[in-house]
């Protein structure tokens, strides 16, 4: 009896044992700990928007893209002042057909004003010079001669000059409004008082009403709506954005280098580039005086 009895604990027991283990295996979380999710990959930093500036003028749209790779703290300056509006109600205060039309100046949203193309924002820009060569439609930086003397004053190339490459910050281009510039460009002008025996200062006075920094989505959408004739009229391909003339950087720039002006610091381009681009292409080296420094805080003159 008592041998039956013992038999039948150890029987009990063991299956008891086996119950239990049967338990511990089936239990996950005794077996293993959790493995925990694998972390997400971190997303890429989403590169910022190309952008451009839309140059709203009296006389009419241009649009120029930028270089920020090459010249990254002169497109940084140029959207920060654009932004804040600093270029709107300013003019063109120089032009020289054939050569660039500078702008920029704060003194110059009063076109009388006794001090024309000395203005600036104030402080100065290191100088980002590269490989980029001052062709038409080239957006530049005008300083004053001295290094690093860059701030708000630039001009746009009416023609390509080589003696500018790689002594001014080019930092863009346009992308439309060629024919606009040309329109600036061929503005009637008279003695410059700032840059004596120079016919540089414009009679026909062309403003920026606004210049914008948007998108150049947005502004290739602006762009191509303008285009869509309304409803029941013929399109006006004319409308809105300027005509498509300049689009082609290389177009109309046959003109060997040094057949235009060279501009320089002290926002204007050009004193010692117009000489020598005169001795190349005229044989009276006196015919017209150089350009000089205004002493301004920007100016291309070419030193």
């Amino acid at each position: 009896m008592f041998s039956r009895s013992l038999k039948s604990v150890c029987m009990i027991a063991t299956f008891g044992v086996l119950m239990a283990g049967a338990a511990w295996a089936a239990d996950p979380e005794t077996k293993a700990p959790a493995a925990k999710p694998a972390a997400k990959a971190a997303k890429p930093a989403a590169k910022p928007a190309d952008e451009v500036a839309v140059f709203e003028t009296s006389k009419g749209r241009m649009v120029a893209e930028f270089w920020e790779k090459d010249a990254p703290q002169t497109v940084a300056n140029f959207k920060k002042l654009a932004r804040q509006g600093f270029y709107n109600g300013t003019g063109f205060h120089r032009i020289m057909k054939g050569f660039m039309i500078q702008g920029g100046d704060p003194n110059s949203k009063n076109p009388n004003a006794p001090d024309l193309g000395t203005g600036g924002p104030g402080y100065n820009i290191n100088d980002e010079f590269n490989a980029h060569q001052h062709v038409k439609g080239v957006l530049s930086m005008a300083h004053t001669g001295a290094p690093n003397s860059g701030g708000s004053q630039f001009f746009i190339m009416h023609a390509a000059n080589s003696g500018l490459d790689g002594k001014y910050s080019a930092f863009g281009h346009l992308i439309a409004g060629m024919d606009v510039l040309d329109k600036i460009a061929n503005s009637p002008t008279g003695p410059n008082p700032g840059m004596p025996g120079e016919n540089s200062k414009p009679l026909d006075w062309t403003t920026i009403k606004t210049l914008r920094i948007m998108s150049k989505a947005a502004y290739t959408a602006s762009a191509a709506a303008a285009k869509k004739p309304a409803a029941g009229k013929p399109a006006d391909t004319k409308a809105g954005m300027g005509t498509g003339a300049g689009m082609d950087m290389n177009s109309g720039e046959s003109k060997p280098a040094g057949s235009a002006p060279a501009a320089e610091a002290s926002g204007h381009p050009g004193h010692d580039t117009v000489e020598k681009a005169k001795e190349s292409t005229q044989p009276a080296p006196e015919s017209q005086p150089a350009p000089e420094s205004q002493g301004g805080n920007e100016t291309p003159s070419g030193k």
